[in-house]
């Protein structure tokens, strides 16, 4: 009886000691599974603190028309890098509140996230020719982003006071591997980040109050419309192509109406006149001519006075929109 308690004893203190060194080894890979997972989590706010300046950057102005400007770009998506790193210092970007420049987790702390964005990037887009005369391919711009990650609150030595003595004779951590640099696509190389991401900028699209305002004509003035940017790169792509088709605006009166519209005058003068007018919703969309015009003092354009008649679709989408409070750009009708 006292021997077979003696063996049932021991058997209980071999188990004790069985789950005294497995606790450890479980709890050495529980540090590090939650220490590698943060480090997951902030390589990825890495990664979004880039593609944020990146989108981020193209809200800025990219050009200036009238003066054929387009260095504004650069300057546009710099800006953007910068205030993403000023989001970005303490790896959220989505609180207007800043914690510093550093984040600590569990068992990671994150530092020095750096966020950098200017043109280049290998992306292009000429365009067609006759767009050329106007407008610069800006290439692309592209950005990238680095941070520094290390290891905390990690014990180097676990249960190993002694080396003599101790239960573990290895370190759990070295120091040369408590630091990693983690980058925003791609891995470091000397200490830097040369992955990019790259983005086509600037649709050459109108931008800014003077190149967005209502473009009204003065009609037989040699005066643009008084929105003298988006005249002037319109009439700059108009006029190359009426040189080797002088008549083609009467071809297509003709086809359409099977009559010319146009007095002989015109057709004489004018055929190959730029006449531009984009009326606004604060004209109703009408422009008035001060001398009379061979179809009438009032030219009608998209959606017209005549909402819903003069161009149907149009103007049934636009009384829709004005009808119920203004909707756009993602409110509902």
């Amino acid at each position: 009886m006292n021997s077979h308690l003696r063996r049932h004893q021991r058997a209980r203190g071999q188990s004790i000691v069985e789950a005294a060194i497995g606790v450890t080894l479980f709890i050495t890979i529980l540090v590090f599974g939650i220490h590698f997972a943060e480090v997951g989590f902030l390589s990825l706010k890495v990664q979004e603190a880039a593609v944020s300046a990146l989108w981020n950057g193209t809200h800025g102005r990219m050009h200036s028309l009238l003066i054929s400007d387009f260095d504004p770009a650069e300057d546009s998506m710099r800006q953007g890098g910068e205030d993403a790193q000023a989001r970005y210092a303490d790896f959220n970007g989505l609180s207007s509140v800043n914690h510093g420049d550093t984040i600590t987790q569990v068992f990671t702390q994150g530092s020095g996230l750096r966020v950098n964005c200017g043109p280049g990037g290998g992306l292009g887009w000429n365009g067609p020719v006759l767009t050329r005369l106007l407008f610069r391919d800006q290439g692309s711009s592209s950005c990238s982003a680095q941070a520094n990650l290390s290891a905390w609150n990690i014990p180097s030595r676990f249960l190993d006071q002694t080396p003599e003595t101790g239960l573990y004779n290895q370190q759990h951590l070295e120091a040369a591997n408590a630091n990693i640099q983690v980058c925003g696509i791609g891995r470091a190389v000397g200490g830097t980040c040369p992955g990019r991401f790259s983005m086509l900028v600037d649709d050459w699209g109108l931008a800014s109050e003077e190149e967005t305002t209502t473009c009204l004509l003065f009609q037989d003035m040699a005066v643009p419309c008084t929105n003298a940017a988006f005249y002037v790169v319109t009439k700059g792509v108009y006029e190359p192509t009426t040189l080797p088709i002088p008549t083609y605006a009467s071809f297509l009166a003709m086809d359409a109406l099977f009559m010319n519209p146009l007095p002989p005058l015109v057709l004489m003068q004018r055929e190959n006149t730029f006449w531009m007018s984009a009326p606004g919703e604060e004209t109703n969309f009408m422009q008035y001519f001060m001398k009379p015009a061979a179809l009438g003092n009032l030219w009608n354009t998209t959606p017209g006075a005549l909402i819903g008649i003069t161009t149907p679709h149009y103007g049934m989408s636009y009384l829709d929109r004005t009808g119920n409070g203004g909707c756009f750009l993602g409110k509902d009708c």
